[in-house]
């Protein structure tokens, strides 16, 4: 299935509990394009691909190999005293992307990739200040067999 049918499902996994009786906002990328200009709400999520490499079969493409990334822009400075509250979201990331790893049924597999959860690190978004998030990278196996047209050479 094309990204457009799983890459939402992304997202929506990623509205975790931020621990504070709230959800992280995740913006969507095909329903709605909502990537924002600036950050003004935390903590959010941001979902994107990183690359993109298809396996092909004599009919054309048969599996689309994507490796994304979502980044979690948790706080609005750099202040070290969120430190113990961010590193609770280590779990509640790892268990979201585990409880889903077929994001319903609509790919082969969603897996968190090697290096898979950076940080605390310190992320920037369009002009704001420096902030404190994870950096998620995960990798989808989608089945794309019949999507693309195939025309033999004559």
């Amino acid at each position: 299935m094309g990204i457009e049918v799983w890459i939402d499902r992304i997202t929506r996994l990623w509205e975790i509990s931020d621990g504070n009786g709230g959800k992280v906002r995740s913006f969507r990328v095909y329903e709605r394009d909502e990537f924002p200009e600036s950050i003004s709400q935390f903590p959010c999520a941001i979902t994107y691909i990183t690359r993109y490499v298809p396996e092909y079969s004599l009919g054309g493409p048969l599996k689309g190999h994507y490796t994304g990334r979502t980044e979690f822009h948790l706080t609005a400075s750099v202040a070290k005293n969120k430190m113990p509250w961010l590193m609770l979201f280590l779990a509640r990331i790892r268990n979201a992307a585990a409880g889903h790893m077929s994001l319903g049924g609509t790919v082969d597999h969603f897996l968190l990739a090697e290096e898979a959860i950076q940080g605390p690190v310190q992320l920037t978004y369009g002009n704001e200040e420096p902030h404190l998030g994870f950096v998620v990278n995960w990798t989808v196996k989608a089945d794309e067999a019949g999507e693309v047209g195939y025309q033999p050479a004559i």
